[in-house]
């Protein structure tokens, strides 16, 4: 067996190359990325948009949008452009895409919270494949962490 094996866990994400069932450790890679900037990048997308939710729920919602929706798209542009296609009902109002999905949680307090589901499944993955772009957009909308601005 020969390729890569990719362990991403919550702070660090680990790159393992395999060549004939053995992994090559000199060529062992690790890049501060991991499932918590994936949550972050989430949470401020929401944020962004404007949906209201409860600050003590934020990480959980983010992390179950994250968990539940996100998904690797093979282009980028193309993707956006699914979400921004205009759709009418039989009135010929514009209706939203129905690459968007409604998301609703149960907060602490036994509120229902219901939020839209966009971009952001398929940008928060989408840091593992184009790192730097990401972090330079993390870095200007502030929500980078003190180990990613060291690293960078």
């Amino acid at each position: 067996m020969t390729g890569t094996v990719i362990d991403a866990g919550d702070g660090v994400t680990h790159i393992f190359p395999v060549c004939d069932g053995y992994v090559i450790g000199s060529c062992v890679k690790n890049i501060p990325l991991a499932g918590r900037d994936i949550t972050n990048f989430t949470l401020q997308c929401l944020k962004d948009r404007g949906e209201k939710f409860p600050a003590a729920d934020s990480n959980e919602i983010a992390a179950r949008i994250k968990e539940k929706y996100g998904y690797v798209c093979q282009d980028v542009l193309k993707e956006y452009a699914k979400f921004d296609k205009k759709e009418t009902d039989d009135t010929g109002r514009i209706i939203q895409s129905s690459k968007f999905k409604r998301f609703v949680h149960k907060t602490l307090n036994n509120n229902l919270v219901e939020l839209d589901v966009g971009y952001e499944r398929f940008l928060g993955p989408e840091m593992f494949f184009h790192p730097v772009s990401i972090l330079c957009l993390l870095i200007l909308i502030g929500i980078h962490s003190q180990r990613l601005a060291k690293t960078y």
